[in-house]
């Protein structure tokens, strides 16, 4: 599984460029409409452009990075804005939860801390796939 990169549910990727592709567009017909009375178009209406178009490019631009890569040192964490590097070395035990949540038990010096690898965003294949990779590991103190 070492180069593996696993990304976001096509479904729900596709879920939200169509819903904020078609608030984009709704504003645009509001605009055209009250153009066409000559009126001047409400800022609800330019505000509904800006935040349907903004948001359509940033969730593609989004959709298309990996959320986690498996890589031959660590897993690369990108579920925020900020990427989270894990070594394996640095792993203590991995725990799948039932919401397809994977719970990584990570020394970080000398206290262990949480990270969770949240599998609502992945396909649950690979939220599978990912924990077994983890699981088969075999970590140790």
């Amino acid at each position: 599984m070492t180069g593996t990169k696993l990304f976001q549910k096509k479904a729900r990727v596709y879920l939200l460029l169509a819903l904020y592709g078609m608030l984009a567009l709704l504003g645009i017909a509001f605009s055209a409409v009250l153009i066409k009375r000559n009126q001047d178009p409400s800022a609800a209406a330019g505000f509904m452009v800006v935040f349907g178009v903004g948001m359509c490019i940033q969730t593609y631009l989004k959709s298309r990075k990996p959320v986690v890569v498996v890589q031959e040192q660590q897993l690369e964490l990108n579920q925020t804005n900020r990427p989270e590097y894990v070594r394996y070395k640095d792993i203590t035990s991995v725990e799948q939860r039932d919401a397809g949540q994977i719970v990584l038990k990570v020394r970080d010096g000398h206290t262990p801390r949480k990270v969770i690898i949240y599998g609502k965003y992945l396909e649950k294949k690979d939220v599978e796939q990912l924990a077994e990779f983890l699981g088969k590991k075999g970590w140790k103190h």
